[in-house]
Order: structure tokens, then sequence, then C-alpha cells
């Protein structure tokens, strides 16, 4: 390596406006504000990591003081532009908030700025992390802020606004930083690559923009590991060297749990446990390709996720039978694990439980469809059992002979002590008349014919009990081989126990009964 390598990073660094990338919102609004001579005294730069937001800091300070006027348009061959870009301004002052966060510093500070700058027209203040300011510190910086020397302007960056006080937010316009899309990041990748004499495929850089997750400064990290391999740069190797889980894997795993194919998921375990994939990444990657399931079937869903028209394809060929609440379901849960997974020391064990844990998992049912279906199914075989069946007179005389030599005549005692084994049976296979029958209770036999007693009186459960007679015979006639005639007996006088009134306890008859005696 030469010693005058710089890194990409660094060496691509914007230095002027226009070669901020993705943040125009902000950049024509703050060329605006330079052209009208209208700069307010403190700027409040939001967002995540890598998008910009100490760039744009020092693109104010080169637009205050690289020029004897305030403008965008200013040299960069000058030595005060050059000073601010190389880090030796005596009027840029750059603070880290996360080590100069305490009220001593901040103290300090104000005593500085008292003094007039040096070469340049203003004294600029730019506090990276912000938000790490202890609340002592906020305070002291507060008034300082509001009403600063006329040859001071603020800087402030952060990647976690919310920590930051009201009072100060108040006193600054503040310009929110958005995560670069992939397109952004890959269309700048290229005419870096392109810069540098460098070739690399247009399907490589989709992927380090995708691993980027929005930040530029990442995606040109990536970019400088990567363009160490010289011109065998090839899909495969960029997705091995950032570790990168391939499409397949997370389509397999998909396929799996729809499938409940356990010896396929365990052998896509293996293989990730093999290539040491990292779990995290795994479980993000994971999410957002059930987040990729669940808007393919919306209008543009799959374009506004980022997804590239080769791999909406694969997603298109895809017919699941898992309804949207069915994939929220499964993202839940994967989510509830990636939340707790840093916990743990051995993370491939528990990705292993948890999904082996999914390969159960069941469809989602409405309530009020699943009764309305059960209850329509068992009506429909009511009358298909009640509707007579045209049929010639020899067949019917054989299949009564055959009825008659193949029912047998049903054990009252023997089916009275496996009724609730009978009822369990119903109950898995039919819920909501499982859950009627077992509030009702056995009557008389007499031959074929037997009673039903229920003491449920509600109109609706009755119907969905009596609807539900045929489902029972065909249970009990299975299972005994016989041809038993149920009828349902409504009785709701039944007189309960508990309301039953004891009469009045003797005391003599107690003290008899155990052998008392009367105390002295």
């Amino acid at each position: 390596m030469s010693e005058n390598y710089q890194v990409l990073a660094l060496k691509w660094r914007p230095k002027q406006f226009k070669d901020v990338v993705g943040q125009d919102h902000i950049t024509n609004t703050l060329q605006k504000a330079f052209e009208k001579n209208r700069i307010a005294q403190a700027f409040l730069f939001s967002g995540p990591r890598g998008v910009g937001k100490t760039t744009t800091a020092r693109l104010v300070a080169m637009s205050l003081n690289g020029s004897d006027n305030p403008t965008t348009d200013f040299d960069l061959k000058s030595d005060s532009v050059k000073d601010i870009v190389d880090g030796k301004s005596m009027d840029v002052i750059e603070i880290d908030g996360a080590s100069n966060r305490g009220i001593d510093e901040i103290r300090e500070l104000r005593e500085n700025i008292k003094f007039m700058p040096v070469s340049g027209k203003y004294k600029v203040i730019i506090i990276d992390e912000v938000h790490m300011l202890t609340v002592q510190a906020f305070n002291a910086l507060l008034k300082t802020l509001e009403e600063p020397p006329q040859h001071v302007k603020f800087i402030l960056a952060t990647t976690d606004v919310h920590k930051i006080p009201q009072t100060i937010i108040s006193r600054c316009q503040r310009f929110d930083f958005l995560p670069l899309n992939n397109e952004t990041i890959s269309d700048r990748l290229k005419f870096i690559a392109e810069s540098e004499s460098q070739s690399i495929d247009d399907k490589s850089l989709s992927l380090i923009a995708s691993k980027s997750e929005g930040s530029m400064r990442d995606a040109l990290s990536y970019l400088d590991q990567i363009l160490v391999l010289g011109e065998d740069i090839t899909y495969k190797l960029v997705q091995d060297l950032l570790g990168i889980v391939p499409f397949e894997i997370l389509f397999s795993i998909s396929d799996a749990l729809h499938d409940s194919d356990g010896d396929k998921l365990i052998s896509e375990l293996e293989l990730i446990r093999n290539k040491g994939y990292i779990v995290e990444d795994l479980l993000k990657d994971l999410i957002l390709h059930f987040r990729n399931l669940s808007v393919k079937n919306f209008k543009n869903g799959l374009k506004l996720s980022g997804v590239d028209s080769e791999l909406a394809k694969k997603y298109e060929e895809i017919d699941y039978s898992w309804s949207n609440k069915d994939i929220i379901r499964l993202s839940n849960n994967l989510s509830s694990l990636y939340s707790k997974i840093r916990q743990f020391s051995d993370q491939y064990l528990l990705l292993e439980i948890n999904l082996i844990k999914l390969l159960e998992f069941d469809s989602s049912v409405e309530i009020e469809n699943f009764l309305k279906n059960e209850i329509a199914e068992d009506s429909k075989k009511s009358i298909s059992e009640k509707k007579p069946i045209k049929k010639n007179r020899k067949e019917t005389k054989k299949e009564t002979k055959s009825v008659t030599k193949s029912s047998k005549e049903l054990d009252e005692d023997l089916l009275r002590s496996e009724w609730p084994e009978i009822v369990q049976i119903i109950s898995k296979k039919r819920g909501s008349i499982g859950a009627q029958l077992s509030g009702c209770v056995l009557g008389s036999l007499n031959k074929m014919n037997l009673e039903l007693i229920s003491y449920d009186k509600t109109e609706f459960n009755q119907k969905l009990l009596n609807d539900g007679i045929p489902f029972i015979k065909s249970i009990i006639d299975e299972k005994y081989e016989s041809d038993v005639n149920i009828n349902l007996v409504i009785d709701t006088k039944v007189e309960k126990i508990e309301d039953k009134k004891e009469g009045k306890v003797n005391e003599n008859d107690i003290v008899t009964l155990f052998d008392g005696k009367e105390m002295l």
C-alpha cells in the first residue's frame, strides 16, 4: 500500500453541496439560505450514521469562511478551505460530544468563543453526537446557543435526536437526514469504482448497497474492502467476503416452514453453521424476507421495498397458502427472537430451537368463520342424511341385509364407561360440538335408541348441538359398529345440586355421633 493511500470514505467525501447525494431537501435549502443571506445562528443535523451530517456541517463551515462573504460557491484551492478539509482550521472547532460531555468542557467553550476568529469571518462550532452531553452541559449551552456572539455559528449533529432537550432543539434550525436508498448508493459506488479504474458488476454493487443499510460511509468501507481483490471480483465472492446470507437459503427456510419439512430445515441449519453466518444478520434478513412476502401482493410493493427486478420475479413465483396474518405472526416470532438473542452465548442453538418450533405453526382462523363453516358443514350432512335416495328394490334389500349383518347391538354399560373418551374424540374433530357435548349426559338406551340430555336452554347452542347429532352418531357407529338413533332431549328444569337446601343440623346429634363430651 502506498504511504499516501486514503480510504475511499475520506477520499470521496463531498467537497461541494452538489456532491452530496440523497439529501437534496437539505442541500437545496442551505444553498438558498446562503444566496439570500438568511443564515441561522445554530443548526441541528439529525439522522442515522453515515448519511452526511458531519460532511454537510463542514460544507456549511466552508461556505461561511471559504470566501470574503458567505457563499456556497467557494474556492476549493484556497488556504482556508484546505485547512477546513484537513481539520487544521483555527476557526472551525469540531468537538466530540461523547468525550467532551461535561459542564466544564462547555464552560471552557463559552469562554473561547468570545474571541474573534483568526482568519475567517466566523467561528464555527461543530458538536458531533451532541445527545451525549449531560443535562448540566445542555443547561450551560442553552443561553449561549440562543444568543451567541455575532461571529459564532453552532452546528449540532446527532444520531439520536430524541435524547436532546426540547429547549435546545427549539433554538436551532433542524434538518433531518434520511437513510439513502439502495439505488442512490449503487449509482454512487459505480461512479467511484469507475473513477478508480475498477470494474465491478451492478449486481455486486446492489448487494453492497443492501448490506450498508442506507449508510454511504458503510458502503464505501465495504467497497474499499472488495476492491483489494482487483479484477477477480464476482457476485459470489462479494457475498462470501461480506458474510451475506444468500436469498436461496432464506427461500429454503420459508419453504421448509410452510411445508413443515423438518429434514429440509435441519439441512439448511447445518449449512448455516458450517458457513459461519452471523445469526443476528440471518434473523434480520429473514425478517426482511417475510416483509417482502407480505408486500408482494400489493401494487409496487416489492419495488417500494427496494427489491431488484430479478429477485422480485422469484417472489412472484412463490405461492404459499399463508395469509398476511400468518406471515405477520411468523415475523413477530422472529422479531422477538432477534431482540433477545444477544443475551445468549450459543446463538445457533437458540435459532435452531425456535425455527424447529415454527414447524408446528398453524394457519390463522377467524373464529366467526370457523363457527359459520362448521355449522354449515354439519347442516349439509344433516340434510344429505335426511334426503331420501331412490334406489332399486334389489339394491335396498342387499343393503338392508348387509347393515343387519354388520351392525351390532350397543352395550349400554360399555357406552357409559367410554363416553368421556367419545366426547374427547368429537372435541378434536369438531371443537364447537365437543364443547356443547361436554355439558350433556346420556339418558336411557332402549335397544338402538339413545337419549342425549342437554340442560342448556340457549337457542344457538341447542341448534349447534342438534345439527351435530349426525356427526355424533357417525363417531359412535364407527367405534362400536352399530346403527344407533340419537334423540336430543332439552331439559331446562333440572335442579342444581348447589341449589338444594340443606336441613338444619342438630347439635346433640353431632355430639352423639363423634362421642363428644360437654366442656365444663
